[in-house]
């Protein structure tokens, strides 16, 4: 047996220069914080070079090599030793065998404690047997006393302590030099991997931490490969689930996009509306002036009656005055005189109707001809002779022509009326057009693409379909999934696939319930059809120097690009018109085709394809909704302007236009001969009332006069008013050229607010003539110029509090510079798309690959080697238990239990891992490998696939806590490739005396915690007792116990000493002075450490025959 019989320690934490001896029980005696442990500290290090000094019992403690060398106090970054400190643990064993002492030294040497360990010098030393702890130079001597000796002076004269070249060398020439074979062994291993570890038992939780802890080493499969591929998987599972949250996130802002847009819809429809009411009210009150204007006009003539019945009243009291003027009619020349007034009294009234009758033929005449203008306009085309109006033509003349004008206008009738219905019907045609419009912007505007009805509705159907049988709903259109890659081809590629760009799409597994729904939808399919994806295969061109028309577009789904590639397959793309008849199948950019030996234009196609297609058609349907407006527009002023022609002329023909024109056309002429006529005679009259005789018979006539006079002057008034009227009508067309002024300006800012918004004109104006039942048109103007604030408001809030704090968010998040607000709504609609066709599609596919190929190596490189730990592990619990129901604890013996993991989870993969069909499998035989992939069942292929899925939910769950930052439930790889989950352990207490068995995990919560503890010390001897049992008989036999028994009371203690004493083990023991009594009886030497100012003080007790000293 070997056994260590001496500890130097120099300059280690407290320890300046001390040397303990050891017998073959030593139990170190002291308080805490007095350096017991660091004792055990510097054992472990020296002989295992394991600078791990807090594993097992030791969690908690903070204690580090360089803390150990600098001499670090409790104080945060306080050390005693902060230089250049070289310390020293030196162990002096005992050979027995031979009787020689021999002794292992580690030699550390460090500046500061703040330096990196790969910069701190730690050496091995191994003496050859024969030297002892006293022939070791630990000092060099000097003028100031001694210090530790430096690394060139640290040596022994011939030879006889050699340095291990590194502390893998160190812990092979340990190993040896204890008796417990090669480091690399798994004696070896094992001695290292246990030794070093604290006997603590306050931080082992349960039966399994302990077993992890001292019994079973962490599996040696190298899963280094395997954890690059887990690694990717999480990278991709990563990048797939930001790509979802990516798109989550889209959805939630192109959706509160649409609500503001909704917003925006009702204050631009207000907006409109008020510059629409605006517009209209000029127009209104333009046609109400006119209107006035006509009622005036009429009022004018009902005037110019009144003052006809007027001037008669007027004769009649003219004709009383001539009575009292009749006593003047004997008087020869007063009776010529009124003979002459009399005559001159007529022929004005009679100048006065045919200057009237004159004025109506000029009105007429002039209708007539402005009439003729604006039919010619329209298209009309007829003239009229100017005769009509000269008064030196014939009467027969004008007549004649009169006559074939009204002729000329009741031919016209027929191709008026025509006219009117044809304008009317392009009228409805472009308001049907501008609808069907209108309701396509609104919804490529929300996001949503325009697909023919019949392609939605069984896209949507096998949907359905799909969601009933719990599958996923990926009944998709062939044109979602593709993308270009090359823009300057894409008006071929829509024209060459037509209406297969609208064939649907579903993944392989999903097909056949697809073609059942597909079936039954009978007629209802209209064109559409239905890709089989279980055997679309990648097309491979003939030659690679060609350019073909599938190589323009891509998609991140296989089965959308094998299609679509084998649909234009062997078509090749030319880039002249020239060289498309050198090919069987070609196409140019401009969408000529050659095939089947025929040259042939394509139809141009609107753009599908690609993620822009939804912006191209927007801009495109916004484009034509214009010009049909524009188009509408012109053609409803030239309907108001036809209105307008067309009601003149039914009004003319309706009246007495053309008899007046008949009857009048010489008015003019007679009323200027009797003017002549009526001057001749007035003249006459003044002569005669200068004579003196005829003064005073008008003294008579004066009273009749007033009469006359008063009739005059309601004459007078009545001229009066219809003067005020004739002011009005003036002042109305004055108002009227003011308002068509502004009518301009009006318009404009109509035009401008529709600009862009010309979707909602029709809607405008459904809502003006429905406002305008009940209210006028400044009001409503008035009304919603109040809604349209509101409504902004509700629009700025919304947009402030819910739009773009998600934008900003996703900015921010994504770091992205899209434009915040509506502004930005295209940008983020594209990206959705863009994510949600084609880069959501990529990562599932590169996840999918990784998934395989990660199961693959699972399948081929671990699942096996579990296996292999699993039967190895049952193999050392046996040897274990062989050695521990040996050992006597009183009434009891232990042995470990070990079974598959009762966890139903666990259990099942135990099954697969353990099943017969996990066969290692040598890829690099041919036919070992042909040989498992024949003989490979598909139930244990399945179940492999469970697994593989289940660890697949935990990548997914990493993924997610790596990206949001909270902790998951979900377990590491480590875990799954860890053989020891699958198992559950126990150890099993049996009495010696009732020969009763009983699990520990069914008793550890009855008794005290020292009845639990014993059973893990006899196991930790146990694991310690096989290395040394399997090494050669004079191995070392030293067990080092810290923190010993802290739970268990005397009448425990005693039955473990004796059985250390019985295995004759050297033991190394602390404990705390409450553990004295039971411990000490059983002692060889007893050490009491006390702490006397920086420094420890360390006693030796020895046990003598009749007691200590």
């Amino acid at each position: 047996m070997i056994r260590m019989t001496r500890l130097h320690l120099i300059n280690w934490h407290n320890f300046q220069d001390d040397i303990i001896d050891f017998k073959n029980i030593t139990y170190l005696l002291g308080v805490n914080a007095v350096g017991k442990t660091t004792i055990m500290d510097a054992v472990r290090y020296c002989l295992t070079t394991n600078k791990d000094f807090n594993t097992a019992g030791n969690k908690k403690s903070g204690r580090t090599l360089l803390g150990s060398v600098h001499q670090k106090q409790r104080a945060e970054d306080s050390y005693l030793r902060p230089g250049h400190t070289v310390s020293y643990i030196g162990i002096e064993f005992l050979d027995e065998a031979i009787k020689k002492t021999f002794v292992i030294i580690a030699r550390v040497e460090s500046e500061t404690p703040k330096q990196d360990l790969r910069g701190v010098y730690q050496d091995w030393y191994i003496t050859k047997p024969g030297y002892s702890l006293l022939d070791i130079p630990f000092f060099a001597k000097s003028k100031e006393g001694k210090s530790p000796a430096s690394r060139e002076a640290f040596k022994l004269d011939n030879k006889g302590m050699d340095r291990a070249s590194n502390q893998a060398d160190a812990r092979r020439r340990i190993c040896r030099m204890l008796g417990i074979g090669e480091a690399d062994s798994p004696i070896g291993k094992k001695f290292n991997e246990v030794f070093h570890m604290g006997t603590s038992l306050e931080d082992i939780k349960d039966i399994r931490e302990f077993i992890y802890t001292y019994i079973l080493p962490e599996p040696e499969v190298n899963i280094d490969f395997l954890q690059k591929d887990m690694i990717e998987l999480e990278r991709l599972q990563e990048i797939l689930q930001e790509a979802s949250d990516r798109e989550a996130l889209l959805k939630e802002i192109n959706e509160k996009i649409k609500s503001a847009r909704e917003l925006l819809v009702k204050v631009k429809i207000n907006e409109i509306l008020v510059a629409y009411a605006n517009l209209q009210g000029n127009i209104e009150e333009t046609n109400e002036r006119k209107y006035l204007i006509e009622e005036w006009e009429v009022s004018v003539s009902l005037m110019e009656e009144k003052l006809t019945d007027l001037s008669g009243r007027e004769s009649k009291a003219s004709e009383f005055l001539y009575e009292a003027q009749r006593a003047a009619e004997n008087n020869a020349e007063n009776k010529e005189m009124l003979s002459l007034e009399s005559e001159n009294k007529n022929n004005k009234v009679e100048e006065k109707r045919l200057t009237e009758e004159a004025a109506k033929f000029d009105n007429v005449a002039k209708d007539l001809f402005e009439l003729k203008d604006k039919l010619n306009k329209l298209g009309f085309i007829f003239d009229i002779d100017s005769c009509i109006r000269d008064e030196n033509c014939f009467e027969e003349t004008k007549i004649a022509e009169i006559k074939r004008i009204a002729k000329i206008f009741a031919d016209m009738e027929e191709q008026i009326k025509n006219y009117d219905a044809k304008i009317r019907t392009d009228i409805a045609k472009l308001n049907e057009e501008g609808n069907g419009l209108s309701s396509k912007i609104k919804s490529l505007e929300s996001g949503v693409m325009c697909y023919p009805k019949e392609a939605i509705f069984v896209r949507n159907k096998i949907n359905e379909a799909l969601s009933e049988q719990s599958k996923k709903a990926d009944a998709r259109l062939l044109c979602e999934l593709l993308y270009m890659t090359d823009r300057s081809w894409q008006d071929a590629v829509e024209s060459y696939l037509n209406t297969q760009r609208f064939n649907i799409i579903v993944e392989p597994d999903n097909y056949i319930l697809a073609k059942k729904v597909f079936i039954s939808l009978g007629d209802k399919v209209n064109g559409i059809g239905l890709i089989d994806t279980r055997k679309i295969k990648n097309v491979e061109y003939k030659t690679e120097k060609d350019s073909y028309l599938g190589d323009k577009i891509e998609s991140e789904n296989i089965y959308a690009k094998a299609y679509a590639r084998f649909v234009m397959k062997d078509v090749i793309c030319c880039e002249s018109s020239d060289d498309l008849e050198k090919f069987s199948k070609s196409v140019t950019k401009d969408r000529l085709r050659f095939q089947s030996f025929c040259l042939q234009r394509m139809a141009k196609r609107e753009h599908f394809i690609g993620v822009d297609a939804i912006e191209k058609q927007l801009k495109a349907a916004k484009k034509e909704l214009l010009d049909i407006q524009n188009s509408l527009k012109e053609l409803e002023d030239a309907k108001k302007n036809f209105d307008l022609v067309y009601n003149g002329y039914t009004k003319f023909r309706a009246g007495e236009g053309f008899s007046k024109l008949e009857k009048y056309c010489e008015s003019g002429k007679k009323a200027k001969e009797l003017g002549i006529k009526i001057a001749d005679i007035a003249k006459k009259i003044e002569e005669f009332k200068q004579n003196p005789i005829l003064l005073a018979m008008y003294d008579r006539v004066k009273e009749c006069k007033k009469n006359v006079n008063d009739i005059r002057d309601e004459i007078t008034d009545t001229k009066a008013k219809k003067k005020n009227i004739i002011d009005n009508i003036r002042k109305s067309n004055l108002l009227i050229e003011e308002l068509k002024k502004n009518l301009e300006e009006l318009k404009i800012v109509y035009e401008n607010s529709i600009k862009g918004y010309s979707e909602f004109a029709l809607d405008v104006e459904k809502k003006y003539l429905n406002e305008r039942k009940s209210k006028k048109a400044s009001a409503i103007a008035y009304n919603f110029s109040n809604r349209m604030a509101h409504d902004n408001i509700a629009l700025n809030s919304y947009l402030n509090q819910e739009l773009i704090p998600l934008q900003q968010k996703y900015t921010a998040t994504y770091t992205c510079d899209y434009a915040i607000g509506l502004e930005g709504a295209n940008r983020y609609m594209q990206e959705y798309l863009t994510l949600q066709n084609i880069e959501l599609e990529r990562h599932k596919n590169e996840l999918a690959k990784a998934q395989i190929r990660c199961k693959d190596r699972f399948r081929k490189e671990v699942l096996f080697r579990m296996k292999d730990d699993i039967l190895r592990a049952r193999q050392q619990f046996k040897q274990i238990n062989r050695v521990m129901e040996n050992l006597e604890y009183g009434e009891e013996s232990y042995r470990f239990g070990i079974d598959k993991s009762k966890d139903k989870e666990l259990g099942l993969f135990y099954d697969i891992i353990m099943d017969k069909d996990n066969q290692q499998i040598d890829r690099e035989n041919d036919m070992l490998a042909y040989m498992a992939e024949v003989n490979k069942s598909e139930v244990f292929e399945s179940q492999i696939d469970d697994f593989m899925s289940r660890i697949m939910i935990d990548v997914e769950e990493h993924a997610k806590q790596n990206l949001t930052g909270q902790k998951s439930k979900a377990k590491s790889m480590g875990m799954y490739v860890d053989y020891r989950t699958y198992l559950d352990y126990d150890i099993i207490i049996k009495n010696s005396v009732t020969e009763k068995e009983v699990a520990l995990s069914k008793v550890s919560g009855e008794g005290s915690g020292g009845e639990n503890q014993a059973p893990f010390y006899v196991a930790i001897c146990s694991s310690l007792l096989q290395i040394y049992e399997q090494s050669k008989e004079e191995s070392m036999r030293l067990i080092l116990l810290d923190e010993a028994f802290n739970n268990m009371t005397s009448d425990r203690i005693e039955p473990m000493m004796n059985m250390f004493k019985k295995l004759n083990l050297q033991l190394v023991l602390i404990a705390t002075a409450e553990k004295a009594t039971s411990i000490l009886p059983y002692c060889d030497i007893t050490y009491s450490i006390v702490k006397s100012g920086n420094r420890n003080a360390i006693r030796a007790f020895e046990r003598l025959e009749d007691g200590l000293r």
